[in-house]
């Protein structure tokens, strides 16, 4: 029983460690977990550093679909409201569409961008970086 939560343990370290992908944007890094949330860094497609809030990914690397999501960057934006993440807040900020090709680690995926409280529309395509040396 250790051994099997040991390795599950391991194996969810691995994958949270070598997470990232390209995209036309940049690359794109799975960088942290807070609650079950996790958390993935990237270049907006206008160029601001951002994050990616994923709320119920923290820890899933074999059930993967779609999942809802937000994101927020620190740059100035046009949002009527500042959104708070980590201690910081911005009114540059989005919900977003994360679609997973496959349920399990590693995968590439597909990411819809909305601004503000829009329907996310805007796409990257994020290929998988696993098992390519780091740059």
């Amino acid at each position: 029983m250790r051994l099997a939560l040991a390795l599950a343990a391991l194996t969810a370290t691995q994958a949270l460690a070598d997470e990232s992908w390209d995209s036309d944007a940049g690359r794109i890094v799975y960088q942290t977990e807070v609650g079950d949330a996790a958390i993935f860094s990237f270049t907006h497609p206008d160029g601001a550093e951002a994050r990616l809030v994923i709320p119920g990914l923290a820890g899933n690397y074999a059930n993967r679909g779609t999942h809802d999501a937000y994101w927020i960057a620190q740059a100035p934006g046009s949002c009527g409201a500042s959104l708070g993440f980590d201690g910081q807040s911005s009114t540059h900020w989005g919900r977003a569409t994360l679609v997973f090709d496959k349920p399990d680690f590693p995968t590439s995926f597909t990411l819809l961008l909305g601004d503000c409280l829009d329907a996310p529309t805007t796409g990257l395509r994020a290929e998988n970086r696993f098992g390519l040396p780091a740059e």
